[in-house]
């Protein structure tokens, strides 16, 4: 734990004044952070993949426990408060759009899990109630093949609960850090002197 503790110290600085882990973002243009082949006005544009995928990254390697801030270093020639405004309000709408896709996904996985439930109990049912009333071999074979199916929907059940319920319940809780972090632009410079 001490080996990785020391790890992020070497990789993030941390704010004086509130302690949250800075990760530092450079950009060369405001434009870097917006999708290049989105032919939209700068205010509409996506958000580029990379850029999100090295934020989640970076949020990934900070402990949970701690806050985040999110800072941009910009050319002094090319600093713009209107285009900060726009790349702060586009972030905010794209991690809103990623925690409402991510909560569809959890209620997708909620209602796969309750009819996989339902089918696993219904198969149970008819294998328990043995309605075929006869020990011909094809009756048999298909009345373990109901209980057969009904373990594996309980399974389904167990696995869509469980497994990956906890997968959507990490991504949220990453999409929640996005959300709460503070982000400021400053001039370029190093920041690690």
């Amino acid at each position: 734990m001490k080996i990785k503790k020391k790890k992020l110290f070497e990789n993030y600085n941390r704010d004086p004044d509130t302690n949250a882990y800075i990760i530092p973002i450079w950009l060369d243009s405001y434009d870097d952070v917006f999708d290049d082949w989105d032919p939209s006005p700068f205010k509409m544009r996506d958000i580029e993949d990379e850029f999100l995928d090295f934020l989640w990254d970076s949020v990934e390697d900070i402990p949970k426990r701690d806050e985040i801030i999110f800072e941009f270093f910009i050319p002094a020639t090319l600093k713009n408060s209107q285009k900060e405004q726009i790349l702060v309000s586009a972030l905010k709408h794209h991690f809103d759009y990623m925690a409402i896709r991510n909560e569809k996904k959890r209620r997708k996985e909620q209602l796969e899990a309750m009819k996989y439930f339902i089918l696993g109990i219904i198969f149970f049912i008819i294998a328990y109630m043995g309605p075929f009333k006869s020990d011909a071999l094809m009756i048999r074979i298909l009345e373990d093949g109901l209980f057969v199916g009904g373990w594996v929907f309980m399974w389904e059940t167990i696995s869509n609960l469980f497994i990956e319920s906890r997968e959507l319940n990490e991504e949220r809780s990453i999409i929640k850090r996005f959300m709460k972090a503070k982000v400021r632009f400053v001039e370029k410079k190093d920041p690690f002197s």
